[in-house]
């Protein structure tokens, strides 16, 4: 183990050193140029590239070196049994059903993309003008909502039979987003070099998901004990209202955990025997129909809003559900009361392609299924680099000898999404979070208890 963890750590240290390296070119005032002013590109290029390269090949495989040597001589993690019953050629030989890992590595690539290409959104394209937008919207509209409903489906044992509740999950879930949220300020500050408002109560970058599922899970307890229709019918008149509160903000997540809230309800609501259902002949006729109006709405909407069209806002407030009605709607002259409706159509075309989306997932093993049980890292990590990506205008393609045309672009984005989602799905990206998520909780409350 021992090897293992040695490995693993100059394996990190070199991937960091390559990472300051490229930053330190880019221009960013990081601890490397402290330290090394006079170092540059500029004398050889080539050579410089190189380095970064070998560097970067190196700790990458001094990374995967150690960390299956680590995994060879770790305890073996246990699974919880899954919620359905389904034939062996559905599931692993630990009971872990292969549909959830294959749909969870699918959005988790949609996450990249869509953060990949929200440089272009607003860009004349290749097909139609405003084509990166409608990927955009069409991306974002689905991947959150339904990666949320999922994280809702397997909630259900956090309340045990006999009414007690796993402390563990929400702990671990605090956890994270403690060392994520310290770690991705640590590097805009000192590897960017950039200058940001910190607070622990304010989630940087996309980190927001982790405290919803904090929220969520402290919520359950009561929700539990309400009828479910009673309290999705709530959590959607909340949804649609809480936009109303001009204040409403980045606050500890608080809009976008009660906006998104009803899909949380709905997987945890949902039984195994109905979500048997969407494998069915008839859900992938249904889902024809769903996908088609989900996206003929969603191209409607870049014709007839936005700055100089019929209705003068912008859908990609009620997309992203972190802005009031207020910041919206500040340049219009639409009737409050009229406000609430995008959010409406937000809930129905998430809804439709949310649907359109799982009924196709496969159900079998795939080639990309072990990487979808390891989705947690290549959400957190993948942001260090779309803050470098954003900083740096590296979508310009600016940095390469030759001009890249933006149907090119929009192709080599999607490559390097693929690229990465599997790259940081390895097992050594995802090993510091399962360290992570190894402290428990129990002694702490033992502690307390004394």
């Amino acid at each position: 183990m021992r090897k293992g963890i040695a490995r693993l750590s100059v394996g990190y240290i070199l991937i960091f050193v390559q990472i300051l390296l490229l930053f330190h070119y880019q221009g960013a005032k990081n601890l490397f140029s402290l330290v090394f002013k006079s170092l540059s590109a500029s004398s050889n290029p080539v050579l410089w590239y190189i380095g970064l390269f070998l560097i970067g090949a190196i700790g990458l495989a001094l990374a995967l070196w150690g960390g299956v040597d680590y995994k060879k001589t770790a305890p073996a993690a246990s699974y919880p049994a899954d919620l359905t019953k389904v034939g062996d050629m559905y599931r692993d030989p630990k009971g872990r059903e292969y549909f959830y890992d294959n749909a969870k590595f699918i959005l988790i690539f949609l996450v990249v993309l869509a953060h990949a290409i929200s440089p272009f959104k607003d860009m004349s394209g290749f097909w139609l003008k405003g084509e990166y937008m409608l990927l955009w919207r069409a991306i974002n509209t689905m991947h959150m909502p339904c990666l949320i409903f999922i994280s809702g489906f397997f909630a259900k044992k956090y309340i045990r039979p006999d009414g007690g509740i796993n402390v563990q999950r929400p702990f671990t879930y605090i956890v994270y987003y403690l060392a994520a949220q310290f770690t991705v300020g640590a590097f805009e500050v000192f590897v960017l070099g950039d200058s940001i408002a910190k607070s622990v109560l304010a989630p940087r970058s996309s980190l927001w998901f982790l405290v919803c599922l904090i929220w969520w899970y402290l919520l359950l307890p009561v929700i539990d004990k309400i009828d479910p229709k009673i309290m999705l019918t709530v959590a959607v008149l909340f949804g649609l209202l809480i936009g109303y509160d001009e204040r409403v903000s980045n606050l500890m997540a608080m809009s976008r955990m009660i906006v998104h809230f009803p899909f949380f309800l709905t997987g945890y609501y949902l039984s195994s025997g109905q979500m048997q259902k969407l494998f069915t002949k008839k859900s992938k006729l249904l889902s024809i129909p769903a996908f088609l109006v989900a996206m003929l709405t969603l191209a409607a909407t870049l014709y007839i809003t936005g700055s100089g069209k019929v209705l003068n806002f912008s859908i990609n407030g009620f997309i992203t559900c972190d802005r009031s009605y207020f910041a919206i709607f500040k340049n219009t002259s639409i009737n409050p009361v009229f406000w609430f409706l995008p959010r409406v159509w937000f809930y129905l075309c998430a809804a439709l392609l949310c649907f359109a989306f799982l009924v196709w997932v496969p159900r079998k093993k795939n080639l990309f299924t072990a990487f979808g049980a390891r989705t947690l890292s290549v959400y957190i990590l993948h942001r260090y680099l779309y803050l470098a990506y954003l900083e740096f205008k590296w979508y310009t393609f600016d940095w390469l000898p030759f001009e890249v045309s933006e149907t090119a672009a929009g192709f080599i984005m999607i490559g390097v999404s693929v690229v990465l989602t599997i790259v940081l799905s390895l097992y050594p990206f995802y090993l510091p979070f399962e360290l992570l998520g190894r402290i428990k909780v129990k002694p702490l409350l033992k502690k307390q208890a004394k």
